[in-house]
Order: C-alpha cells, then sequence, then structure tokens
C-alpha cells in the first residue's frame, strides 16, 4: 500500500511518498505513474521514501491507490502501526 503526507510541515509543497512494506519495486512504478523524476526516490533512510513536488504530487495526492494523511507524524504512526501488526515484514 502506498501512503503519503498531504504536505511536509517542514517544506512547503512537498509530501512524502511510502510504502507500507518498504517495497523498492512498489515505490519505482508509483515514481514512474506519476511522472516524478528517478531523483525523488531516496534509499538511503530507515524508510525508503519518494519526494514529491509539483505536478507529480498533485497526480499522487489525485490517486484513489494512496491513502493520505494530513500531516507526517499521523503517518509515520499508522506505519508503526502496520510494522507491530506484521512484523515479519
Amino acid at each position: 500500500m502506498i501512503v503519503m503526507d498531504r504536505e511536509n510541515i517542514y517544506a512547503r509543497g512537498w509530501s512524502h511518498v511510502l510504502s507500507t512494506t518498504n517495497d523498492i519495486n512498489e515505490l519505482q512504478a508509483f515514481c514512474a505513474r506519476v511522472g516524478a523524476p528517478v531523483s525523488a526516490l531516496h534509499l538511503g533512510s530507515h524508510w525508503p521514501h519518494l519526494d514529491l513536488k509539483l505536478l507529480p504530487r498533485d497526480r499522487a495526492l489525485a490517486s484513489p491507490e494512496v491513502r493520505v494523511f494530513e500531516r507526517t507524524a499521523e503517518m509515520l504512526r499508522f506505519l508503526g502501526d502496520q510494522a507491530r501488526v506484521a512484523p515479519d515484514r
């Protein structure tokens, strides 16, 4: 499942997009679907993620496959809950 925050509180106009299973292929495919550059994918953190802005961000926000959270903290709490439910991922 793809999740994202509506807007990064520290970087206006940007959103984080994550896979609930840390699936790099899922993120790469989603990146291509919304027309984001390959450089939007960040692999060096605890959670691989996309940083989106402008049209790719708007496309992601409008996508029915994405669960959008108003705040980054809410999204991270959801991801933490998902990890506790399925720790073998």
